[in-house]
């Protein structure tokens, strides 16, 4: 009989031990979930192993993306600093022999030079979101700067167009007068279209924005390189064997501003991609 009763003894003892168990454990997870702002606890093996695998899997990943970031980082940048250095060598090198005695064809070549290959270039890469020295600035900011480089630009090389075209009776007859005053009126047109692109979003039910921003950068595009073919027609002229006497100089200047032309239109040339892009994605969404 005694036998029987300390039986029955451990099996309620460990009935009631195994219960003081149970509450405990939901008491521990109650207190953890409130502290947790009401959510509940996984369990932390499954966790655990979902941890260890996602966190390996992001290290990798991230190990392997941030190599090439940094290298690309690197290569942008030092393409960057040499297309600066190009252009204010290159406009200082002409502005310098140009400005050495007056006349009409210096003024010319004084005015186009600043507006085109330092302002026009300047303003195209504002706009590149990896440019090293607008970098740290706002979008709306490098905006703005764009258009402002962008209209002395177009304001200094149409003086120095009318400057040339009062001094002559006759027009537009050389390739470098006709790429030029074709670029100008691209440029134009471009300009007017730059508000257009400001609040490309005010005009959404009537033209989508994606197509308002590529006409504005395809025309740009191909106004400034147009641009850039004058300035180096330009070299061509006799004006250049006379003022500078240097061997080889045009040669030089062409190769430099072919250049400068290339590593400008970088950032403006990725845009357009994604815009033209963007575009067929929307009337063409199974492509």
């Amino acid at each position: 009989m005694i036998h029987i009763l300390i039986q029955h003894y451990e099996f309620f003892r460990l009935i009631i031990s195994h219960n003081t168990i149970v509450t405990n454990h939901i008491y521990y997870r109650t207190i953890m979930n409130k502290n947790n702002g009401g959510f509940p606890l996984q369990s932390m093996g499954t966790k655990s192993w979902f941890l260890h695998k996602d966190s390996t899997e992001g290290i990798v990943s991230s190990g392997n993306r941030k190599p090439n970031s940094t290298a690309q980082r690197i290569i942008f940048s030092t393409m960057d600093t040499i297309n600066h250095i190009l252009i204010v060598l290159v406009t200082l090198y002409v502005v310098y022999h140009a400005a050495k005695e007056y006349s009409v064809t210096n003024v010319h070549v004084i005015l186009c030079t600043i507006g085109y290959i330092l302002l026009m270039s300047e303003a195209t890469l504002v706009l590149a979101s990896d440019n090293m020295l607008t970098a740290s600035l706002s979008r709306p900011v490098n905006k703005h700067l764009h258009w402002i480089l962008q209209t002395v630009g177009l304001i200094l090389t149409l003086v120095g167009v009318g400057v040339m075209y009062n001094a002559k009776s006759v027009h537009f007859l050389s390739i470098h007068s006709i790429t030029g005053i074709s670029s100008l009126v691209i440029i134009c047109i471009v300009t007017l279209l730059g508000y257009p692109v400001w609040i490309a979003w005010k005009l959404r039910k009537f033209v989508r924005p994606t197509i308002i921003k590529f006409l504005h950068n395809f025309l740009a595009i191909i106004g400034f390189i147009i641009g850039m073919v004058s300035q180096c027609y330009g070299y061509k002229k006799t004006w250049i064997c006379h003022e500078m006497e240097i061997k080889h100089a045009d040669d030089m200047l062409l190769i430099l501003t072919i250049l400068i032309t290339i590593l400008s239109l970088r950032g403006a040339l990725n845009s357009l991609y994604r815009q033209a892009t963007n575009y067929l994605k929307l009337i063409c969404p199974f492509a």
